[in-house]
């Protein structure tokens, strides 16, 4: 009889355990933003920061703050974008690089420009910073 009763009560405690760590796992989800456009060039009405001027990359806020766009620099016929930003947290994103694509890239230095939809979990008004692989650029808060 008690042997019976453990056999019943071992699919409830499975399920149970299971949902524990399903709840668990929604708590640290994250949310992952694909660009809405992306362009030759910087970002238009934009005035880049000192920084950019060695070709460096950089991140602004646009439509303010609904939109942000992330400027990297390489070659023109082989363009450098951003395939997906992964949110970490409400100040903090991670951006995944798109694979360059084309077999023949010119070595000139040129800006191209990823345009995402700000995320609804981040915050405008405070620096969020944005991790590629091999830099960290920062969004500046916005006044509100």
């Amino acid at each position: 009889m008690l042997n019976t009763l453990q056999a019943r009560r071992r699919p409830i405690l499975g399920i149970a355990g299971a949902l524990v760590v399903l709840a668990a796992l929604a708590g640290c989800s994250t949310s992952m933003s694909h660009p809405v456009t992306d362009y030759k060039g910087e970002p238009k009405g934009v005035v880049p920061p000192a920084s950019s001027a060695g070709g460096a990359a950089y991140a602004v806020w646009l439509k303010g703050g609904a939109q942000f766009a992330i400027v990297l620099y390489g070659s023109s016929t082989c363009p450098p974008t951003v395939a997906s930003v992964e949110t970490i947290a409400s100040n903090q994103l991670k951006a995944t690089p798109a694979p360059i694509t084309g077999s023949v890239c010119t070595q000139d230095y040129v800006p191209h420009t990823t345009v995402f939809a700000t995320p609804s979990s981040v915050t405008t008004t405070s620096d969020v910073t944005i991790k590629l692989p091999d830099s960290t650029l920062t969004l500046p808060g916005l006044r509100g």
